[in-house]
């Protein structure tokens, strides 16, 4: 397999598509896994000078992965130096590319969030969902949740339609950032997935909640908090995702929070909707 083939295999696998390869050692964007028509998350960069070697990832998680053809031969000192060079380049780049979407996206969340109005307690979206309005906002039908990070800085937003469609700004930055909900942090910290989840157990419990948006990011989240309430009693709300452990064998929902809970020494506790069919967030027991 040459090195070409072998890249398409391995972006392919990953859930990225990007048609005819480029391999000129520049970033260049494709569709990424379950993402909707016209949208380009994915990335990939690919030289084929001396050893062949790549990168790619997903914007929207964060995740990235570096890649060097396969050789049979072990590289002379001359070629692994060339090869190491060729990928601390690489690295650079996209963490610039990465800067430079991160801060666009935040200058547009500042501009957005700043014209957006108190969200109304009658958006058929909180009607559905039957929660209330904890600092979010509003404008053009859709509502607005900022998403900030320890220090209270806001770097990017989530919109959410009366249909419930959700979406990010693009290019912006997630990873470790939340939406806080409830007062001052005392004894417990809850964290969950969607705000939906998040502000139904602020308003049954009474208890401070850091929404994360999705499983893939409550880790981070909860290490932030931890970092930030190192006496805090960090509780991880999972959503089952029992439908797609039955698909696929996989429970990504309660694996996440399993392993967010053990990262920071906390708790996991999981929905009981015995008989309703349900699958979002009883205690688990302590993390070990």
């Amino acid at each position: 397999m040459d090195a070409f083939a072998e890249f398409t295999h391995v972006l392919k696998a990953a859930g990225l598509t990007p048609g005819r390869i480029i391999a000129d050692g520049r970033i260049h964007r494709c569709p990424a896994k379950d993402e909707g028509a016209g949208k380009k998350s994915g990335w990939y960069l690919l030289h084929v000078d001396g050893i062949p070697a790549g990168a790619y990832g997903d914007w929207r998680t964060g995740e990235h992965h570096t890649w060097r053809a396969r050789q049979d031969a072990r590289l002379d000192p001359a070629e692994y130096a060339k090869n190491r060079a060729a990928i601390a380049r690489q690295k650079a780049q996209r963490q610039a590319q990465q800067e430079a979407q991160h801060q666009k996206a935040q200058r547009n969340a500042w501009h957005y969030w700043r014209q957006a109005m108190p969200a109304s307690p009658e958006h058929p979206y909180l009607q559905k969902k039957q929660i209330g309005v904890h600092g979010i906002r509003q404008w053009k039908g859709a509502l607005h949740l900022p998403l900030r990070d320890t220090q209270g800085v806001l770097w990017n937003l989530q919109t959410i339609t009366a249909e419930g469609v959700k979406r990010f700004l693009p290019g912006g930055r997630k990873r470790g950032l939340y939406l806080a909900i409830g007062g001052a942090i005392d004894e417990v910290l809850c964290v969950a997935e969607g705000y939906a989840t998040a502000a139904s157990i602020h308003e049954a419990t009474g208890y401070p909640v850091a929404c994360a948006f999705d499983c893939g990011n409550l880790q981070p989240v909860a290490l932030s908090l931890r970092e930030k309430y190192p006496d805090a009693r960090i509780v991880i709300c999972a959503d089952d995702d029992k439908e797609t452990e039955q698909r696929i064998g996989k429970n990504p929902g309660l694996d996440a929070a399993r392993q967010a809970a053990a990262a920071v020494g906390g708790i996991v506790i999981t929905p009981n909707f015995a008989g309703t069919g349900n699958t979002d967030s009883t205690s688990e027991g302590a993390a070990q």
